[in-house]
């Protein structure tokens, strides 16, 4: 089942991916599934590479926009301040919606 699940996330978070790079024009080098325990996403600055949760495939596709800019967004500011807010209301401004559909029903 969790590879069909990792199939089926692959498929929509290239597009999904591809979309939000022209929005935010943040261009990523990499990106990639794993199973995680505590996060629905990481970034790695540096490498400009994100990770996404593969239980995303389990969520509607906006949390996975969500999480896709979320993560994205980090490449521009690595704090969760209000510089960040401020790129997260610029690029998705329904993003707390989503946060906090991801908040309530946690990783499972």
């Amino acid at each position: 089942m969790n590879e069909w699940y990792r199939h089926e996330l692959r498929k929509a978070a290239s597009e999904r991916i591809q979309y939000w790079q022209d929005v935010t024009e943040v261009e990523l080098s990499e990106w990639r599934i794993k199973r995680m325990k505590t996060r629905w996403g990481t970034c790695n600055m540096q490498d400009k590479r994100i990770w996404l949760n593969l239980h995303l495939a389990k969520r509607p596709k906006c949390c996975l926009d969500f999480i896709i800019v979320h993560e994205m967004v980090h490449l521009l500011e690595s704090k969760h301040n209000d510089r960040f807010k401020s790129y997260m209301n610029k690029f998705m401004p329904g993003w707390r919606e989503w946060k906090g559909e991801l908040d309530r029903v946690g990783l499972k």
